[in-house]
């Protein structure tokens, strides 16, 4: 793996400051970070600073450091354009739902900015459902505008790698064939914490151990490398219908073990605690609570 050009595991967040929100490089576990800056001048959020430095790290620097509670960090993406997530991505996790092969093709659906949580949040789980179900998943973070990229050139778009969970309403999700009403939820998609730079994890082809942990327990766990359609393929293949845009993210799949499969299912209650890991990236975590109606 390349150096990280800020160091460690240093990557981009959000946090709020002086009653706005500003985009940050900050190391998990620290309570320091810095102003990201290109050209001197701060950012609100990582779509505009992405187009800023046109999704090169290097022109990405350091303001004045300050005290930071790592608690009070934002989703390191606010408003991006677009959020595309990837199912069955991972043959056991085909396998694990009763599917014999893997999709012919990438099997995509969308979300939007609603769904996206900090990665400390406390999430509300809605009085609607009782099949909350956890994904661990890396995401990825286009830098660059592109369209129609071949897989040789996807290195050249992807600015970054963080963590999420792809929370998902079960019920909800199979009302119907499509996925919109399922996976579309307020606040039930934690991304973070940071946003390290691809060049420091592998490239396009990242080899990263993935861990999603329930109650410190650990229920699915697997390596991005074994990712059925990996990022040159899938990205030369979303480009093809689609331009990507700085700040946009791609969720890529999940590994096996959702709770919705599992025997007897296993669903989120008020109370507990889902935490993804992934390797040189960092840690999720987030608490689940009813949500209480006014």
């Amino acid at each position: 793996m390349s150096t990280n050009p800020w160091g460690g595991q240093t990557g981009l967040g959000r946090v709020m400051r002086n009653a706005a929100s500003l985009v940050v490089l900050h190391e998990p576990n620290t309570g320091q970070a810095t102003p990201a800056l290109v050209d001197g001048r701060e950012y609100t959020d990582l779509p505009e600073l992405l187009g800023a430095a046109g999704g090169d790290a290097a022109r990405i620097t350091r303001g004045d450091s300050f005290a930071m509670d790592p608690e009070e960090l934002l989703s390191p993406v606010g408003r991006p354009r677009k959020i595309i997530c990837v199912g069955q991505n991972y043959l056991a996790h085909v396998h694990e739902g009763g599917r014999p092969a893997p999709p012919e093709h990438p099997d995509l659906f969308a979300k939007w900015d609603n769904a996206l949580a900090g990665p400390y949040a406390d999430v509300a789980l809605p009085p609607e459902s009782t099949q909350i179900d956890f994904e661990s998943e890396l995401a990825v973070v286009i830098g660059r505008t592109c369209r129609r990229v071949a897989q040789a050139a996807v290195r050249d778009v992807v600015f970054g790698y963080t963590a999420a969970n792809d929370g998902s309403v079960r019920d909800f999700q199979f009302h119907t064939t499509q996925r919109t009403a399922g996976k579309a939820w307020d606040g039930l998609t934690p991304l973070g914490p940071v946003v390290v730079p691809a060049a420091a994890l592998g490239g396009d082809s990242p080899d990263l151990q993935i861990t999603g942990l329930l109650n410190d327990e650990p229920v699915q766990e697997d390596r991005t490398s074994h990712l059925i359609f990996g990022l040159p393929r899938l990205i030369s293949y979303i480009t093809t219908f689609m331009t990507l845009e700085p700040g946009d993210i791609i969720l890529t799949g999940t590994p096996a073990g959702v709770g919705a499969v599992r025997q007897p299912p296993l669903f989120l209650k008020d109370g507990d605690q889902f935490e993804v890991r992934i390797e040189g990236i960092g840690a999720i975590r987030n608490t689940y609570r009813a949500e209480t109606l006014s």
